[in-house]
């Protein structure tokens, strides 16, 4: 055996010996799951005979977490005894001082496995990692979570290089879509959107630079949200390649829940904690209490691009949303025609991406002797291949990019827009490591604007066989079959440093077309 299965599988070990035998599913279930298979295993936590009817209505106890972590293998590091402890000093909190320790008090939330946790290793899914020590100190927005009564219990899958819509790694493997087994749960914060669909968890925490939050957040039926870069602190996290780029894209700290109000609650939080003073590259802007929307909100409506037309799911998806909103009394300005071309704007995203003439990632890869994970090469452009950007073309990058800020600006303010809808991608989660480049959620990222992900309703063959279009070629191709029950939704996108106001067309929207997740 390679020396890097032979660490993969010391790990993998190490922490299945943590979970309690009275905690692990039967044989005869765990048979039936593999990346193959066309389950749906959301019932599986009221159906197993391991949780009691109460831990069945309160799922997110620990032992139900780690039952789901065998269905869908979405953990990465657990620390129950860790969290039990946390979980009773809060309460000691409580009966000392009569009040909570704040607005997250007992509160258990998850995390990617970026994220630093003192005592707790972070591999990101790299078996060279694996040879680091666990962490000394917690990420910023760790502390501020612990700050105000938050427990943190788990970490979940991600990506090799957090740069694929797959969440599989050499180091725990491949995090399966709870909704149907054989599709992506999404990347790079795939192991979160699981856990999350599963009510394994209430709230996680995740990382975006491309969609990383908003794309499980699609595939897995659940919402997500992209603030503005900046407005929640990025410091003391595990990076997955070389710091320092001179990129325009900043990455950005963004919830994943089950409601907007959950993503609210986490966004406030945080941004009313002063985070700038854990975090130099914070912006110095408290959260803003912006009163709910008491009119008709005027949104533009993106809806495809032909390099990736949308699937028939979708289309009936988007055309259902905005007839919705509009039958509400809202204002639909369509804006296709009128905005840079979208592929376009992607390439240019991973020009920016590309920016490492060092190729860390490679490097930590090579290192340890691990190979690539099958998505890898079907998530870059074909004529980026051994792209190297000189200084001189960074110049025209970013004049490219300024273009790009620029009309969208003209766009919001000439068209008095609130923000606009479009699609977060062309289709479903579709099969494993075919999911390719996420044009339609990187746009938010290159432009840095606020963004989230609203589920709204499921892929349907009878339904959708009325929007199939035998003028277009679907990438990845469409599969009605594999793809039946799958959750759609759309993106909502907001104007740039008003996460406030995001959020608040994020709950109208979601009223409106009565989102459940």
């Amino acid at each position: 055996m390679p020396a890097w299965q032979t660490a993969s599988a010391a790990k993998r070990d190490q922490n299945a010996a943590k979970i309690p035998k009275e905690w692990r599913l039967s044989e005869a279930i765990l048979s039936t799951v593999n990346d193959e298979a066309d389950l749906n295993v959301l019932d599986v936590p009221s159906t197993c005979g391991i949780l009691s009817d109460r831990e069945v209505e309160l799922t997110e106890t620990f032992d139900a977490t780690e039952l789901l972590e065998r269905m869908v293998n979405c953990l990465t590091e657990t620390f129950f005894d860790q969290a039990l402890e946390r979980a009773k000093e809060v309460d000691a909190y409580l009966a000392k001082n009569k009040k909570p320790m704040g607005p997250l008090h007992g509160l258990p939330i998850s995390l990617k496995d970026s994220f630093n946790v003192i005592g707790v290793t972070s591999t990101i899914g790299y078996v060279e990692f694996l040879k680091r020590p666990a962490a000394t100190n917690n990420s910023a927005v760790v502390s501020l979570i612990l700050r105000h009564g938050g427990v943190v219990y788990v970490k979940t899958n991600l990506p090799q290089t957090m740069m694929t819509a797959d969440s599989e790694n050499n180091v725990f493997g491949r995090t399966l879509n709870p909704v149907k087994l054989s599709l992506t749960a999404g990347g790079s914060t795939g192991g979160e959107g699981a856990l999350i669909k599963l009510r394994g968890s209430l709230l996680g925490v995740g990382t975006d630079i491309a969609g990383s939050v908003r794309i499980p957040a699609l595939c897995d039926g659940i919402f997500g949200f992209k603030p503005t870069s900046a407005r929640v602190p990025f410091a003391g996290k595990t990076p997955p390649g070389r710091l320092g780029a001179p990129s325009s894209i900043l990455p950005c700290i963004g919830p994943e829940a089950h409601s907007v109000r959950d993503m609210e609650l986490f966004m406030k939080t945080i941004v009313d904690s002063e985070p700038w003073d854990l975090d130099e590259n914070a912006l110095n802007i408290p959260w803003r209490v912006v009163e709910p929307f008491k009119r008709p909100l005027r949104l533009g409506l993106i809806t495809e691009h032909s390099k990736r037309p949308l699937h028939p799911s979708m289309v009936r998806c988007m055309k259902s949303a905005a007839k919705a909103l509009t039958d509400a009394g809202n204002i639909i300005v369509p804006l296709d025609g009128l905005i840079p071309d979208l592929w376009e704007a992607a390439v240019l995203s991973w020009k920016y991406f590309l920016m490492d003439p060092k190729k860390t990632p490679a490097g930590f890869i090579n290192d340890a002797g691990e190979p690539w994970v099958a998505s890898i090469p079907t998530c870059s452009f074909e004529e980026l291949k051994d792209y190297e950007p000189t200084l001189d073309q960074v110049f025209e990058m970013n004049m490219q990019r300024a273009k790009i800020v620029h009309v969208y600006h003209n766009l919001m303010v000439e068209n008095q827009l609130d923000g606009f809808i479009m699609p977060a991608y062309q289709a479903t989660a579709v099969p494993h490591d075919s999911y390719g480049v996420p044009i339609y959620t990187v746009l938010p990222n290159l432009i840095n604007y606020p963004a989230g992900s609203i589920p709204f309703l499921t892929a349907n063959k009878s339904l959708d066989k009325d929007y199939i279009r035998d003028n277009v070629v679907y990438e990845p191709p469409y599969l009605p079959d594999a793809v039946e029950g799958a959750p759609t939704g759309i993106q909502v996108v907001g104007r740039p440093l008003k996460d406030e106001e995001c959020l608040q067309m994020m709950e109208v929207v979601s009223k409106v077309l009565g989102s459940m997740s």
